[in-house]
């Protein structure tokens, strides 16, 4: 099972109201990106291939050189062709996985899982 520290890079910029949009992530183009500012005025852009990627560099700007050790497949109860939106709501502070567009590319706003913690949301 995943470990609470896993994602915990993840989990604070999620808190901080960034959001990440992932793609077919059981596929075999997986992508997960994500753009914030940071506080010298620029933007910061990470695009990846897996979420520990993505788990990695937002570790790298957080100064926190701890190496993510579980290598567990998340988000495999997705399927392929999934393209979605990870992110955190303000105040009641849930983690949510909600499907921006459908198997057939039709909008959608369908929330697919929501969690008070991170982890939950990965299996």
């Amino acid at each position: 099972m995943y470990d609470e520290n896993d994602f915990t890079a993840i989990s604070k910029f999620l808190k901080l109201g960034v959001k990440i949009t992932f793609r077919d992530p059981m596929g075999n183009n997986p992508v997960f990106e994500t753009s914030f500012p940071n506080p010298r005025g620029g933007v910061v852009q990470i695009r990846e291939k897996s979420l520990y990627d993505v788990e990695r560099k937002l570790r790298a700007l957080l100064n926190n050189d701890t190496p993510v050790k579980t290598k567990l497949a998340p988000f495999a109860y997705l399927g392929t062709n999934f393209r979605g939106l990870l992110y955190c709501t303000r105040g009641s502070n849930e983690f949510i996985v909600e499907e921006t567009h459908n198997v057939f590319g039709s909008e959608s706003k369908r929330i697919v899982r929501q969690a008070d913690d991170f982890n939950q949301l990965l299996s």
